[in-house]
């Protein structure tokens, strides 16, 4: 009896001994899983930086860009409308009974629209 008492309490033993290993092993697997996950959410990090700051470049650039556009384009139409202004100047002086009679259609055409619209 004393025999199967000690070979029951080896199995039990080496059974518990195998758990542990078991226990040991997916330990270790469970890390090693945790370690991967880790580097793959620092690179996923790292690149969502990297993007954002490419992002971020690209807005400003674009910024820039439109507003050199919008400072060439008041430019040309302030300069177009001072040479307006200096030619119609130009005219007036140079023709000015044509100015004023140009001026008193205009002033006639500009109320007869007028009128027809409030009617």
């Amino acid at each position: 009896m004393t025999d199967i008492k000690d070979k029951a309490k080896g199995t039990i033993d080496n059974m518990a001994d195998r758990g542990k290993n078991v226990t040991d092993t997916m330990s270790g697997a469970a890390q090693g899983v945790k370690n991967t996950v880790s580097e793959f959410a620092d690179q996923a990090k790292e690149k969502v930086q990297e993007w954002t700051s490419e992002a971020t470049d690209a807005a400003r650039q674009a910024g820039d860009k439109v507003q050199r556009w919008a400072g060439d384009a008041y430019g040309c139409t302030a300069e177009s409308m001072k040479t307006v202004g200096t030619e119609m100047t130009n005219m007036v002086r140079r023709y000015p009974i044509a100015a004023v009679v140009a001026g008193f259609g205009l002033g006639l055409l500009i109320g007869r629209i007028a009128r027809s619209t409030s009617a």
